[in-house]
């Protein structure tokens, strides 16, 4: 791909020390080095490239700046990591680098949608299967005595109106019913989750939720208009959409020297991974305050059935960033011994106890998050985050300024290189006050 040269403007954010704001059209040239403190504008060509545009994902990478981190810190052959792989945007890039790409996250859903969008899928084969999965859809939506099993959750008729429900039901069981048929075990699971990852990016679609929020809410003021038949329309276009997005990314991979991708169980803070096996790791923890990615996707992972028999609640607790504290967890102002942190700690406390609380976690987490990477990296490697700044409570919180602090004064990461990057655009609107103007990428060094 052609790296595009840097154009330089004046820029008024203020969120540097430099008023020269680097933009960049598409590829970053990896020779490149972006000046400590400098700020970048990415306009990217590649979001929907491959199949990068499978599914919608809050806070999604554009694939343009793992794709620089990953030519400028790493060679092909070595092993990169994202411990919080999202969307899988890190692992797809580096498999197209010929990286070995190991990708990590405690969500489900982040697992399933990274597994699907590096697993390339013959094309002859797959457009096959879209054929008949089409047919039996067809079949069994003309069946008048047939009654599919829909699933049972918490607000589910507010969620969905009841025609809605039976179609979503009719793809799922006939996506099932389909793979029934087929006898190769790796066919049927390389099949199944693509297809179930189809159906998941159009459940919000067709829900009554609002498609913009951070979290799955009804709006009064949000109606939207949904006929009979438009679930089994969004599904079929959505269907061949992605069919043809595999079959480029099915031919690019036999182009490949390495194709090997990874998505080995654990998280964050324990990868199971082995000491000095990485020679680099590149990730976006999530914001604070900002998204809660299991609430995100409540409605998709209900009808994957991958959030099992506990709460909610339960489940978005063992992430970092929860907000799911326990009243008990702040009756008195945690301190964490770091000059960044604690005074923002104590303002925000003034003002609620229970998000001062919720920052606090957030940076402990980060902080065994940091031992662990620093535990597997290889020497002299790197570790890239991703990170934006916070407004709660109206007080602002530097995440790069605390994370820098933890990293070079307690775990013994070198910071390299820091550099701000501006955002252009979300797929999901994060309230005004929240919003963010873009990220901080620490390069941190072993």
């Amino acid at each position: 791909m052609d790296m595009s040269t840097p154009t330089e403007r004046l820029d008024d954010s203020n969120q540097g020390d430099s008023m020269e704001l680097l933009e960049f059209e598409g590829d970053i040239d990896p020779d490149f080095e972006i000046p400590y403190q400098g700020e970048i504008l990415i306009i990217s060509n590649d979001q929907s490239y491959l199949t990068h545009g499978l599914h919608k994902f809050p806070a999604k990478f554009f694939p343009e700046l793992p794709r620089y981190l990953i030519k400028k810190y790493s060679r092909s052959g070595n092993t990169v990591l994202d411990p919080m792989c999202g969307s899988g945007t890190v692992i797809l890039e580096s498999m197209l680098n010929n990286r070995i790409g190991i990708g990590i996250d405690i969500d489900p859903m982040a697992r399933l949608i990274t597994k699907v969008k590096t697993t390339p899928i013959d094309p002859e084969v797959l457009t096959l299967a879209a054929r008949n999965l089409i047919a039996q859809i067809n079949t069994l939506d003309n069946t008048s005595d047939y009654h599919p099993q829909i699933p049972d959750f918490h607000y589910r008729d507010n969620w969905f109106r009841s025609f809605v429900l039976l179609e979503l039901a009719i793809i799922n069981e006939s996506i099932a019913s389909l793979l029934s048929k087929y006898q190769n075990e790796i066919m049927v699971q390389d099949l199944g989750d693509f297809f179930r990852v189809v159906l998941s990016s159009i459940i919000r679609d067709v829900s009554n939720a609002d498609p913009h929020c951070t979290r799955t809410v009804l709006r009064k003021k949000v109606v939207k208009t949904i006929a009979p038949g438009d679930t089994y329309t969004k599904f079929s276009e959505r269907l061949f959409r992605q069919c043809g997005s595999m079959s480029e990314l099915f031919d690019i991979s036999k182009t490949l020297d390495i194709n090997d991708v990874r998505l080995p169980l654990g998280n964050a803070i324990e990868t199971g991974l082995d000491c000095d096996s990485i020679d680099l790791a590149v990730t976006s923890p999530p914001y604070i305050n900002a998204v809660d990615y299991p609430r995100t996707h409540q409605l998709e992972m209900y009808w994957l059935g991958l959030l099992g028999p506990s709460p909610l609640s339960h489940v978005k607790r063992k992430y970092i960033g929860t907000e799911t504290v326990y009243k008990n967890e702040y009756d008195s102002l945690k301190t964490s011994g770091y000059e960044t942190l604690d005074p923002i700690l104590a303002k925000i406390y003034d003002k609620d106890p229970r998000r001062s609380f919720i920052v606090f976690k957030f940076f402990e987490d980060m902080r065994h998050q940091l031992e662990e990477i620093y535990r597997v990296l290889r020497p002299g490697r790197r570790y890239c985050i991703t990170i934006g700044n916070n407004l709660i409570r109206g007080i602002e919180v530097r995440s790069d300024q605390i994370l820098s602090e933890i990293a070079t004064s307690e775990i013994g990461f070198e910071l390299e290189n820091s550099f701000f990057s501006k955002l252009i655009r979300h797929f999901i609107r994060i309230p005004r006050p929240e919003r963010m103007l873009g990220e901080w990428i620490l390069v941190l060094r072993k």
